[in-house]
């Protein structure tokens, strides 16, 4: 099955589930989206080789080890202070301390969809099967629905999906998401897909208008606009402290105490996210290095073909 055969069944379902007010938008990667290319919360890290999608582990990736170090760091100052640890105590302090933190650096994660520059494809891997697609080749589709409930009434759901073949199995074919859908528009997924466009065609650096840059700057900007570190919400924190306003000293506060488990957080889902790489198939991980090869997975799968 052909990619246009692909994107005709897609937009034929969609068709039918759909309610009558639906919003439906094909991307390619040589017709310009919008204006504006916007990276939201969507956009894990970029540089010139590679630029990764989020997978939404950066929220709960850590969180196992907070929750045990809340309790096994205060239980070990108590029994060094007021007791004397037994075997049955380290034995406890060891599940709650060490054993969330190694569950945390070494349990699989998710695999992002991968936009890679040098050899101008798309990767993601499914189920343990390796997928991708040239990106000259690159198709991509947004469409919008809603949900509603009683608590928050009617919520916009958008999203965009882009179109991957499989590498062993070339006539296996999927729609990957790219974003959180919720709360999101047709606008909104086209910015993102322009960014990702834009980072494609005249990357890996571009101004707001997609144009290709000598400076990070801008890009550097956005991504850090749409997702702060522990050190920057610290220094927002201690900017925003009032003298009339006793409220905003106390949250600065408040946060400079917890900001440790915040670090302690950013450093786990930086060294999984490293980890993780080298589970990816020797093919890709081949290519994601700065040195790697410039041939692309489809390439390798004609002469496998051959």
């Amino acid at each position: 099955m052909n990619i246009d055969n692909c994107i005709d069944e897609k937009l034929a379902a969609l068709d039918q589930t759909l309610s009558t007010n639906k919003r439906i938008k094909t991307f390619f990667p040589d017709k310009k989206a919008c204006d504006e290319p916007i990276p939201y919360l969507d956009v894990d890290t970029q540089d010139e080789i590679c630029l990764r999608m989020q997978t939404g582990e950066h929220i709960t990736r850590g969180a196992t080890t907070i929750a045990g170090w809340l309790v096994g760091v205060p239980s070990s100052i108590f029994f060094t202070v007021f007791s004397s640890f037994t075997v049955l105590e380290a034995a406890l302090l060891f599940f709650l301390v060490l054993l969330p933190l190694l569950w945390d650096l070494f349990s699989p994660m998710p695999y992002p969809v991968i936009f890679n520059r040098r050899t101008q494809e798309v990767y993601a891997c499914f189920k343990g099967e390796l997928y991708h697609i040239r990106w000259d080749r690159a198709r991509a589709i947004a469409y919008e629905d809603y949900t509603v409930n009683q608590y928050s009434g009617k919520t916009n759901v958008g999203y965009l999906e882009i179109l991957l073949q499989g590498y062993n199995d070339p006539d296996k074919w999927i729609w990957a998401n790219l974003s959180m859908p919720l709360g999101r528009t047709i606008e909104m997924q086209s910015s993102l897909w322009e960014y990702l466009r834009s980072y494609m065609n005249n990357g890996p650096w571009f101004d707001e208008h997609g144009n290709p840059s000598e400076s990070d700057s801008y890009n550097r900007q956005l991504l850090t606009a749409y997702r702060k570190n522990t050190k920057q919400r610290l220094k927002e924190k201690r900017a925003n402290i009032r003298s009339d306003d006793s409220t905003s000293r106390l949250a600065y506060y408040a946060f400079l105490v917890w900001s440790p488990m915040e670090f302690l957080k950013e450093w786990v889902y930086a060294m999984a996210l490293k980890r993780s790489v080298r589970t990816w198939p020797k093919e890709v991980q081949e290519r994601l290095k700065p040195n790697g090869p410039t041939t692309s997975l489809t390439e390798l799968q004609q002469a496998k073909q051959t």
